[in-house]
């Protein structure tokens, strides 16, 4: 019996032993086929591996699901009036566990109903987008989301009267119902004059659930980004080595919380003699440039300059041996000399526990493997997890090694379509080896979230990448993850917020995170944006099926069939319904809306 088959059963029967909570799945599974086999009916889908409800089940939150792509008045008040309130109402005192899952599962739901649901409002607007904002007012009283874009579409349209007694319907909703006052973010979208006026954040004592889409002032935090090494020899050292270091330095530094690292991908778009121009228009406060040079005898040098941008006043320099018999020692000098010119105190005391000896062969063998792990090619991730072989065998107990070589196999299972499982076994012994190595090493963490989700286990997915996050809250390419299994989560608006914080970090955005980007606005019904963000992708085969579904979505048939072509092209044997049984989504509604997309592209 596989482990979605014990999941459910340890859900449904939690008060039983394991053994009886299967044994009691069975039966109800064996008396279900009984009762479909008299009545013509088909209410589960359910193999060895899975079990779920037939996608042939008329479901209401599927119906749901499409409200964020609704555009038409009469039909997104049609599926308001579908949300009749809590799942499962009226099922309580299950078991202790399933209680604490159904009261997670009505919350998620309703708050992401609410928010779809007023975007599609305000996106068709006038009447009918007034019309609709009363019957959700209708379903949730109290929602302050609900409350909010009631006031912001009649502010939109100009009708300062119609704001101020859609706030005074708010307010006495919420009086009447629950003795408060409207949070004073909303209060406040009025002055006197009916007119927008910014919102402040809600006090923190209040008793009521926090409005998460009031952005909070990030406390300052310094960014640094590390250029591309200037190489002025032309043999002695391969080339990849010295921008292979700076890129190890990064992710090193990413790890600290009082400095920002731009992550890398950018960094290499800059052109490193005219840099600090572009750097200051990113609005980064430091520089570091680095020039590999060799002298007349043939020895090299490591020559490197921390600029504060915003006036190229030189804050620290310094110049080193550079060989490859010397770099595991460079690559200290060169991260303690940033962190101790940034601050006095800028967590020494992480630089240190992170510290270990590296033996030079296998540091080299190491950034030839990170160097490969560069693009999404699989010959040379293949490579570059051979070398990353060669230096575990040379220095066995490096948490760094362990992590990237599960990512090389992360990697593999996404290039090869999830077509081999053992990938994913091998990816979650690296990584955790590498916890056991270091339990400080988030990249560890990322890569046994990135198992996690796509082995379908969602919450230990989260759970993963939360610590990653916490171990290195700068760290661009992780947090792009992050909002990545956000999106499986169905968690669209922590996603977005996740994507906008990598890209911050990484204001050259590698294609992931676009791809990322599109997703989102896809799933919250914003197609056009969700193709802006994909045409800026360089390579855009992997999302030619997102891009034909978002297209079609938008109406833009021409452009959805053209797409389709090329993705049929690359994946001749691609099925809808072989795709969907593999993607992990929290809600099946996604995954519904998703299949219509494509169906609607023209894939079968």
């Amino acid at each position: 019996m596989t482990r979605g088959w014990v999941i459910t059963a340890d859900r449904v029967w939690e008060q039983s032993s394991a053994e009886q909570a299967l044994t009691n799945l069975r039966q109800t599974l064996l008396h279900t086929r009984e009762l479909e086999a008299k009545f013509g009916f088909e209410l589960f889908d359910a193999d060895g591996t899975e079990i779920e409800l037939s996608r042939a089940v008329t479901l209401d939150l599927r119906e749901i699901g499409r409200i964020r792509a609704v555009t038409d008045a009469q039909e997104l008040e049609r599926l308001i009036g579908l949300y009749r309130g809590d799942l499962l109402e009226g099922l309580d005192a299950v078991g202790e566990g399933f209680d604490q899952w159904l009261s997670m599962e009505r919350t998620r739901i309703e708050d992401q109903f609410a928010a779809q649901a007023t975007e599609a409002a305000l996106r068709i607007g006038g009447r009918g987008g007034r019309a609709a904002l009363q019957r959700l007012a209708e379903r949730l009283p109290f929602s302050d989301v609900v409350g909010r874009a009631t006031i912001q579409l009649y502010l939109a349209e100009g009708d300062a009267a119609g704001a101020r007694s859609a706030l005074t319907a708010y307010r006495g909703r919420l009086m009447r119902g629950l003795g408060e006052e409207p949070p004073a973010e909303i209060s406040d979208l009025l002055d006197g004059g009916g007119h927008a006026r910014p919102a402040e954040p809600r006090s923190k004592d209040s008793p009521r659930r926090p409005d998460l889409n009031v952005e909070q002032k990030p406390a300052f935090v310094p960014r640094v980004v590390l250029l591309p090494p200037l190489q002025e020899h032309k043999n002695g050292l391969p080339r990849h080595l010295a921008p292979a270091l700076v890129e190890d330095v990064t992710i090193g530094l990413s790890r600290l919380r009082s400095v920002s690292v731009i992550a890398p991908h950018t960094a290499w778009q800059l052109d490193p003699f005219s840099a600090l121009d572009e750097v200051r228009s990113h609005q980064i406060d430091y520089a570091v440039e680095s020039r590999v040079a060799q002298d007349v005898t043939g020895s090299l040098s490591l020559a490197v300059r921390l600029v504060r941008s915003s006036s190229r006043e030189i804050v620290w320099a310094d110049k080193y041996a550079f060989n490859p018999a010397v770099a595991a020692a460079r690559y200290w000098d060169f991260t303690g000399g940033i962190a101790r010119a940034l601050a006095d105190s800028i967590e020494t005391a992480e630089l240190a526990r992170e510290r270990t000896e590296r033996d030079p062969d296998a540091y080299g063998h190491y950034l030839n493997g990170r160097y490969n792990l560069r693009t999404f090619d699989l010959p040379k991730v293949r490579r570059g997890r051979n070398s990353l072989r060669r230096a575990r065998e040379i220095e066995p107990e490096q948490a760094t090694i362990e992590s990237a070589l599960a990512r090389t196999y992360v990697i593999e299972w996404v290039l090869r379509s999830g077509a081999d499982k053992s990938l994913l076994d091998r990816a979650k012994l690296h990584a955790e080896r590498a916890v056991a190595i270091d339990p400080t090493d988030g990249t560890a963490y990322r890569e046994l979230g990135r198992v996690a989700l796509f082995d379908r286990d969602l919450d230990q997915s989260l759970k993963h990448m939360k610590m990653a996050a916490e171990l290195a809250p700068h760290h661009a390419d992780l947090l792009a993850d992050y909002a990545d299994t956000l999106v499986h989560d169905s968690n669209f608006g922590a996603a977005e917020q996740k994507i906008d914080e990598a890209i911050r970090l990484n204001p050259v955005p590698p294609d992931e995170y676009l791809w990322t980007l599109g997703g989102i606005h896809f799933f919250r019904g914003r197609f056009e944006e969700a193709l802006n963000a994909l045409h800026q992708m360089r390579n855009q085969d992997p999302a030619l099926r997102l891009m034909a579904a978002a297209a079609a979505m938008g109406g833009r048939m021409d452009l959805a069939r053209r797409y389709r072509t090329r993705a049929l092209e690359l994946q001749p044997d691609f099925s809808v319904a072989r795709w969907a049984s593999r993607m992990p989504q929290r809600d099946p509604a996604d995954v519904d809306f998703y299949v219509e997309a494509l169906r609607q592209a023209g894939f079968k």
